[in-house]
């Protein structure tokens, strides 16, 4: 009974070690008394829903799906007219990777021209966020670096994109197809290059490791382009907008209707996200 007890102990303790590093006090935070980071976005609904955070910030694309779904509808809403951040999503390789994501530029220009990626949004409801600028210069020759040979065309002619769930980017619909506008734009990008495609699921917080690593060759599930990633990564063209949002239980609406109405809650994000960046100080 002693070991049992002591066992359950460790476990109570490991637990509070655990939930003290992924949060943070006011003294760290833009907003809010306290910043609970969780491993994905969708985890932010299972918080709000708990009671346990009372004001997520995510990505608008994700939000509004959500919130409108069966599930959260009339129990969590976006706070309207409150845009904390806008953005712009890429497709990132590794550095270096200046081949690779040549190619994938010249696809998303011609699958753009065509009307394929404008058909994806629909299905999906991004049509306003599409922003593929399709006069882009991505230059005439595919660069020398030799990514796409050794590391696509070398690997049996298939990329390898890192995702997330992430509806409606990539998620499982109701049939139990694993579909989304990034997932099958990938699909439609790698058809167009003659390659295959396959989806390996990652910790969006370890996602430039997966992506060194050779894990992954890709990481395109929503990623915001910052001069950071850019540095870092080698980043396609834009291809959507998006906007960083709170999320309340709609009980909450009246009482959360700006930054300063937060200074006392409990604030949700996903850990390496854009929109954990907003609210954690640089």
């Amino acid at each position: 009974m002693k070991k049992v007890l002591a066992i359950i102990l460790v476990i109570a303790v490991c637990a509070v070690f655990v939930t003290s590093l992924a949060a943070c006090n006011d003294e760290d935070l833009n907003f809010g008394k306290k910043l609970i980071s969780v491993s994905g976005q969708i985890d932010i609904f299972t918080e709000l829903m708990s009671g346990t955070a009372d004001v997520g910030i995510m990505d608008s694309t994700m939000a509004y799906y959500y919130t409108n779904t069966e599930t959260y509808s009339g129990k969590l809403s976006v706070i309207p007219n409150l845009s904390l951040a806008k953005e712009s999503y890429g497709i990132a390789g590794r550095k270096g990777a200046e081949s690779t994501i040549y190619n994938i530029n010249r696809a998303l220009i011609a699958l753009y021209n065509d009307g394929t990626v404008a058909e994806l949004a629909s299905r999906y409801g991004l049509e306003s966020k599409v922003i593929i600028d399709a006069s882009t210069n991505i230059g005439s020759a595919m660069p020398s670096d030799s990514d796409w040979q050794n590391n696509i065309v070398g690997d049996g002619n298939k990329i390898v994109v890192g995702y997330t769930v992430f509806a409606p980017i990539a998620f499982t619909d109701t049939n139990g197809e694993f579909v989304g506008f990034d997932i099958d734009l990938a699909k439609e990008v790698a058809a167009y290059l003659g390659v295959s495609v396959t989806f390996e699921q990652i910790d969006w917080n370890s996602k430039e490791l997966e992506l060194q690593s050779g894990n992954i060759d890709l990481i395109w599930n929503g990623l915001t382009i910052t001069e950071e990633r850019e540095q870092s990564m080698c980043v396609s063209i834009p291809y959507l907008s998006n906007e960083q949002v709170a999320v309340v239980r709609t009980a909450d609406l009246s009482k959360y209707q700006s930054l300063d109405d937060m200074s006392k809650a409990v604030i949700v994000a996903e850990a390496g996200s854009a929109g954990e960046s907003v609210v954690k100080k640089a």
